[in-house]
C-alpha cells in the first residue's frame, strides 16, 4: 500500500510518445538540413577537377536548335566567379568554325536565380574564325532577342584572326566592348581596329535596338 501523502504511481505500460505535430516538425527540419548539405556539396563538389570535368562535358553535349555547339577543354579556377576556358572550340553543323586557346571570364553565375545573365568580364588573347557559321533556321515567329537580362561588362579580344573564307583575305584585329540585354532591348558598344600589313583599319559601333518593335538606333565610324 502506497504511504500517506506519497503520489500515486501510474502504469503506462510504454514510455510516452511525442505529440504528433512535434514528430512532424522534426522529420521537416531534418529532410530540410539534409536537402541543404545536398545542395551545397553540389554546388562545393562542381568546384573540384571532377566536378569541373562533367560541366565542360556538359557543355560540349548540348547544341541549340540552330545546331551551335562550343566544346571546352577544360576549365580552370572557380566556376563561381573568375575562371579560364581552354581549347574552346565553337562548332555549327557543318564542323568546327571558330577556336580560343583560352577565355577568361568572371561572373555571377546565382544571378541567373533572378533570370539574370552577369558576365563581368570576358577576354581573351586570341580567337581565331576560319568561316562564318552555316545555322540551321529557326522559328521565324520566334522573339529575336532572349527573355533574359544578360549584361557583358566588358570584352576584349587581343587579337581578332580572320582567315580569307570570312572576308576574302586574312585579317588580324583587336577588339573590345560592352553589351547589355535587357526587356528585349539590346545595347552594344564596339571598338575595333585591324593590325599588321592590312592595319589601319578602324572601327566604332554604337547600337540600340528592340527587334520586336522593328526599332534600331546605330552610330558607326
Amino acid at each position: 500500500m502506497a504511504e500517506a501523502g506519497a503520489p500515486a504511481e501510474i502504469e503506462t505500460g510504454g514510455t510516452a510518445r511525442s505529440p504528433l505535430w512535434l514528430r512532424i516538425a522534426k522529420w521537416l527540419a531534418i529532410g530540410v538540413i539534409g536537402l541543404a548539405l545536398l545542395v551545397a556539396l553540389a554546388i562545393f563538389g562542381l568546384n573540384t577537377s571532377p566536378g569541373k570535368r562533367f560541366v565542360a562535358d556538359q557543355i560540349g553535349r548540348y547544341s541549340t536548335a540552330s545546331g551551335l555547339n562550343i566544346k571546352v577543354g577544360r576549365i580552370e579556377g572557380s566556376l563561381y566567379g573568375a575562371m579560364v576556358l581552354r581549347d574552346v572550340r565553337v562548332s555549327d553543323p557543318r564542323g568546327v568554325f571558330a577556336t580560343s586557346p583560352s577565355i577568361a571570364v568572371d561572373w555571377r553565375p546565382f544571378a541567373y536565380l533572378e533570370n539574370h545573365i552577369d558576365v563581368r568580364s570576358a577576354t581573351s588573347p586570341l580567337v581565331r574564325v576560319a568561316r562564318l557559321p552555316e545555322l540551321r533556321p529557326g522559328d521565324p515567329d520566334a522573339p529575336y532577342l532572349p527573355d533574359l537580362d544578360i549584361d557583358i561588362g566588358r570584352l576584349s579580344i587581343d587579337r581578332l584572326v580572320l582567315d580569307p573564307p570570312v572576308a576574302g583575305r586574312r585579317y588580324v584585329a583587336t577588339l573590345s566592348g560592352e553589351a547589355a540585354i535587357a526587356d528585349r532591348r539590346a545595347r552594344v558598344i564596339v571598338n575595333g581596329r585591324t593590325l599588321g600589313r592590312q592595319g589601319g583599319d578602324l572601327v566604332g559601333l554604337v547600337l540600340d535596338a528592340v527587334p520586336d518593335a522593328n526599332k534600331l538606333d546605330m552610330r558607326a565610324d
